[in-house]
């Protein structure tokens, strides 16, 4: 095992997730416009879908092959999906048994940007592996998707009355646990066939994919509407100008 890689490989995750503490730090202490936030949402959606599709994806195939990678992106879909359905759930029992009290809406708010940030650090991590080095389209990618979960969520705890330390304490955690993930793929796949490395990427890439169809964009375009399309596409686009010219 190369402890170097695994260290750059989480002081890269805690880089990329560092945005949710911007972005805690903004919706605490400063009140955006709610179409402001869709649009940044929509526009790291569009940089985050061009990165699989041009590195992530295509990175996993020549690693294994087409049957491991759709594998991957399979089984690392429907995790993510049951997942969030599990995390909803605990949420709207928590609703109907308190309305009004958020004493578990914290827990689930950290335990749902967790759950989105396991496969993005781990896709982060795992191309280190080899020699490789970090994707910057990648890099940039989950930075930008971060930051509106990270505002949006935490102008929400300070609405339900929680104070700056709770909420700046559990978002910090949150990139603590993602720089964690980032360090699981070079620590624990350095010595695996490329058919798994191959699989685990592919995995990475389901569960991105489904939480940008699934959370980002249509939350984005509750607030933009029309205009969603084009801001999602501007992201796309900028994403696949970097690709070549990074």
């Amino acid at each position: 095992m190369d402890w170097t890689t695994v260290f750059k490989a989480g002081l890269w995750g805690w880089l990329a997730a560092s945005s949710l503490l911007i972005g805690a730090l903004i919706g605490f202490y400063w009140r955006l416009p709610r179409k402001l936030v869709a649009t940044v949402m929509a526009y790291g959606s569009g940089v985050l879908i061009a990165a699989l599709c041009f590195e992530q994806i295509p990175e996993a195939q020549r690693l294994g092959g087409l049957w491991p990678t759709l594998s991957g992106l399979l089984i690392g879909g429907s995790v993510f999906v049951l997942a969030d359905e599990y995390l909803d759930h605990l949420e709207l029992h928590h609703r109907s048994r308190l309305p009004g009290k958020g004493s578990m809406v914290g827990l689930l708010i950290a335990a749902g940007a967790f759950l989105d940030g396991i496969p993005e650090s781990l896709g982060l991590g795992l191309g280190l592996l080899g020699g490789g080095n970090i994707s910057a389209v990648m890099l940039v990618a989950i930075f930008l998707a971060n930051l509106p979960e990270g505002l949006a969520s935490a102008a929400g705890l300070k609405g339900e009355g929680r104070s700056a330390g709770y909420v700046f304490t559990l978002w910090g955690v949150i990139v603590l646990l993602s720089g964690i993930a980032a360090m699981v793929g070079p620590a624990l796949m350095a010595e695996v066939s490329p058919m798994w490395l191959s699989f685990a990427l592919g995995f990475s890439a389901g569960a991105v994919l489904c939480m940008l169809v699934d959370t980002l964009i249509p939350e984005a375009f509750a607030e933009t509407h029309a205009l969603t399309g084009l801001i999602t596409l501007s992201g796309f686009m900028t994403a696949f100008a970097l690709s070549h010219l990074l």
